[in-house]
């Protein structure tokens, strides 16, 4: 009896001494400041400064990184987990859902202890935090010796890393573990059959390769299009409605007056960079001065600039067009303004490289409105004619496929029927024809807007060949797709990067083609299934547990953000935070300004 009676007494003795130890408050009082203020209130509620450095600090206690922590954007990540928390446990007082002092004691006693993030951001920058999703952490509350519980073991991890007292924890404590319960069940809620993650599973590891081809408005800009002022003006005479208003929103640019230009531009390579600024400048100056020994050689402006310069205009021979002031870099323009018609510069240095500009004709009053209206019209109608141009090339070429022949033999078809323009329009105030080559002869002659740099450079004063249509970089030719799921891109450039996908996935067997071309951002593309695949059943089996578990957690995710999202619509859209609190600090060069982060168990 007595041995009992000493058991019993002892237990109870334990007993008091474990809600003592939780309990537990110094006679210094507590740590946090009489002075706190309302870092967020809520229809009437304050959540404490007190509270929000608490929970700042256990969000960055694994974190060192300050500089990453304040570009996370942490303090206001802190304010925005304690709204939400707030509402969560205004929530769980509707729910009926509570935390005893038995099970917050079992909690506080096995150093786990709790943080909030906003929901939507709990899964990325929880990651970053090195926290779960659970939004635990885990306090060092043992003897290192006897590997229990000790009590002062425990206010000293509470007062070094949240500044609370013992008794102040633990009801601070009380909210997060109600807040964690709640998200509980809200994701309990969730469920996730076989069957559904099996048909996601099914979607996401399926493939779809693609067979296309890409219709390129720049490959018919460039090389298809009947750019002659005959052509132009036809269409001007039959579009004047839209070449009156495009010439209103362009004519600034042009009156009173405009120059005639063209440029001859030599930048400095990535290359020669990175050898330095002075060589790369020096590499860049000795390209040009090459290229000046051809113009004194008695080539043409234009076909300088064509072959040498690395200005976008060198495709067409460096015009720059009509321009007035403030449409070029300082420099050049400032020596554009001092030339008269005719002049050839000398080198003129700029921040990227080096120019030779020609100024070819001022234009004034009447004369600058007709280059203006000229060029206004000639954009427009290239623009149209190129779109025209590969939406039907597109189609012809669809057709074909659907109509027996391989994807291969409906554009080799197309292509051979296919001849370059014959004459083109002249830039404003242009009078020099472009040279052709003999293969480019054989095609018929281009225009010097009808040329395009070669991918890589030309050495030092050399020539580059003209494109002809086999040569074009955006020629029609038949690409391969990699394998692609239901939410892949194949097609980079399409205007809905998802489209080409959604329509491979509803051909039916190898060959198929779909009723119409997609849309590109630059053209049109022909598309036709290459091969496809589909999960099988035995990688199914090998992922099931993984991927049924893995949609879980994705879709428990969304449902607490959508369960937060109308919690903030009802009950707590009256929220104010402090912004002064939530203005992430500046360290100074000595470091002296930087966040104060928790200290880290410093043991016994």
């Amino acid at each position: 009896m007595n041995r009992l009676s000493q058991i019993f007494g002892a237990a109870i003795v334990i007993a008091i001494a474990v809600v003592f130890i939780v309990q537990f408050r110094p006679n210094t009082g507590p740590v946090q400041s009489a002075a706190s203020t309302c870092v967020v209130e809520v229809r009437g509620s304050c959540i404490s400064s007190v509270e929000f450095n608490a929970s700042r600090n256990l969000l960055a206690m694994r974190t060192v990184d300050e500089n990453r922590l304040r570009a996370m954007g942490y303090r206001r990540l802190t304010a925005e987990g304690l709204y939400e928390r707030w509402l969560l446990n205004e929530d769980a007082k509707r729910l009926g859902i509570s935390v005893s002092d038995d099970e917050l004691t079992a909690e506080l006693v096995a150093g786990r202890v709790r943080v909030s993030l906003p929901a939507d951001k709990i899964r990325q920058v929880g990651y970053a935090l090195n926290l779960r999703e659970d939004l635990i952490r885990y306090l060092d509350v043992r003897n290192r010796q006897t590997k229990k519980f000790d009590s002062k073991q425990y206010e000293k991890q509470i007062r070094n890393i949240t500044k609370m007292s013992p008794t102040d924890f633990r009801e601070y404590q009380r909210k997060e573990l109600i807040a964690a319960r709640m998200r509980d069940f809200i994701r309990a809620r969730v469920r996730v059959g076989e069957n559904e993650a099996f048909e996601q599973f099914s979607r996401e590891k399926s493939t779809r390769t693609l067979s296309y081809v890409r219709f390129d408005r720049r490959f018919y800009s460039d090389l298809i299009v009947d750019t002659s002022e005959k052509a132009i003006q036809a269409w001007a005479d039959a579009n004047k409605e839209e070449l009156d208003k495009t010439w209103e929103g362009r004519k600034a640019h042009y009156l009173p007056e405009c120059r005639v230009a063209r440029d001859l531009a030599v930048e400095v390579r990535p290359d020669e960079a990175e050898q330095g600024p002075e060589a790369g400048k020096a590499a860049a100056k000795a390209r040009i001065e090459q290229a000046v020994q051809r113009l004194k050689k008695g080539e043409s402006f234009a076909d300088v600039a064509r072959s040498a310069s690395d200005d976008p205009s060198a495709a067409r021979g460096g015009e720059l067009g009509c321009v007035t002031k403030g449409r070029l870099s300082k420099p050049v323009e400032d020596k554009l303004f001092e030339m008269k018609a005719g002049d050839v510069s000398d080198l003129i240095e700029t921040e990227e490289g080096f120019h030779v500009i020609k100024l070819e004709q001022i234009a004034k009053d009447a004369e600058a409105e007709r280059i203006g209206r000229l060029e206004a019209a000639r954009d427009l109608y290239v623009a149209h004619e190129s779109e025209r141009l590969a939406a039907e090339a597109a189609k012809q070429v669809l057709a074909a496929a659907a109509g027996g022949k391989s994807l291969e033999d409906a554009l080799a078809a197309y292509m051979a029927q296919l001849t370059p323009a014959k004459s083109a329009a002249p830039g404003a105030g242009s009078t020099t024809a472009k040279p052709a080559d003999k293969a480019a002869k054989k095609d018929g002659a281009k225009d010097e807007g009808a040329d395009a740099k070669k991918d890589g450079q030309a050495e030092p004063g050399e020539a580059r060949a003209p494109y002809t249509i086999a040569t074009h970089p955006n020629r029609p030719t038949v690409e391969a797709s990699l394998p692609f799921n239901v939410s892949g891109s194949p097609i980079s450039d399409a205007k809905d990067s998802t489209e080409p996908a959604r329509i491979a996935f509803q051909l039916d067997k190898p060959g198929d083609l779909p009723k119409d071309v997609v849309a590109l951002e630059n053209g049109y593309a022909v598309i036709q299934l290459k091969e496809k695949t589909s999960a099988s059943q035995e990688q199914w089996d090998k992922d099931r547990e993984f991927y049924t578990s893995a949609m879980r957690a994705a879709k428990q995710n969304d449902a607490l953000v959508g369960y937060m999202r109308r919690l903030k619509s009802t009950i707590g859209s009256e929220v104010k935070y402090d912004q002064n609190l939530l203005k992430e600090s500046k360290p100074a060069e000595d470091g002296s300004g930087a966040p104060e982060l928790p200290l880290e168990d410093e043991g016994e």
